[in-house]
């Protein structure tokens, strides 16, 4: 299932360029969000995911962290939501799109590229390594 929607987002203070969405999925509790696409405009950027933790919602936003497939994971409020209408992945279960690996825990989500850059997401603590 290919989603033709076009999430362009405002982020303070880093530059997103948008995501073309084209999968995704949300964790078991519901507070994890993450979409898989292309970057920029049109279809032709590159690979990417973008991850919104919903209890990180504030005055500015909803905080996401997001990666192409290599290189380092940034992070920044946006003003939008993502697309939630994908499968849950169980804990314990794994996700891979195009060299992006995510697992799901009781501990939180953690994502990772072919570079071994990522981020470890959770309502209590966030982080990219």
């Amino acid at each position: 299932m290919i989603a033709v929607l076009a999430v362009a987002l405002a982020f303070v203070p880093a530059k997103f360029p948008g995501l073309l969405v084209k999968g995704g999925f949300e964790t078991p509790s519901g507070n994890i969000a993450c979409n898989v696409g292309r970057l920029g405009p049109g279809t032709d950027g590159p690979r990417a995911i973008a991850c919104a933790v919903f209890s990180t919602e504030n005055h500015k936003g909803i905080k996401t962290w997001w990666m192409k497939t290599t290189g380092t994971a940034q992070a920044a409020y946006a003003q939008a939501n993502p697309a939630t209408d994908y499968p849950k992945l169980a804990y314990g279960k794994k996700y891979s799109w195009h060299g992006i690996n995510c697992k799901s825990a009781k501990a939180g989500l953690t994502c990772k590229n072919r570079s071994g850059h990522g981020f470890f997401l959770s309502k209590q603590k966030q982080r990219i390594f």
